[in-house]
């Protein structure tokens, strides 16, 4: 990736990738599980780029987190709990300096 490709995927994310480990981290879905339900929800990780998040080698742009968050949260859901993962708009509104 060449240096504006990288200012370009900074300028689209911020250190979301926690908030997404955690919320894994609380249910008890595998790796595969997620990944499957981020591609039903239309996410186009692949499953080691959501390896690579889950264990904080990679942060995932905003729509990524959103996407990948849908899917943690309908988990939780689904089985009457509250939605645990922050969506990206929150995370923005926690930290004004984010883009």
């Amino acid at each position: 990736m060449n240096d504006d490709g990288r200012e370009a995927r900074a300028a689209e994310t911020m250190r979301s990738a926690p908030a997404l480990r955690a919320g894994f981290a609380l249910s008890d879905l595998t790796l595969r599980e997620l990944w499957t339900a981020q591609v039903a929800l239309g996410g186009m990780l692949s499953e080691e780029e959501l390896r690579d998040t889950l264990e904080l080698r990679r942060e995932p742009t905003w729509a990524e987190h959103d996407v990948v968050a849908a899917a943690l949260n309908d988990w939780f859901t689904e089985r009457g709990q509250d939605h645990p993962v922050a969506y990206s708009e929150e995370l923005r509104a926690r930290d004004p300096g984010a883009s």
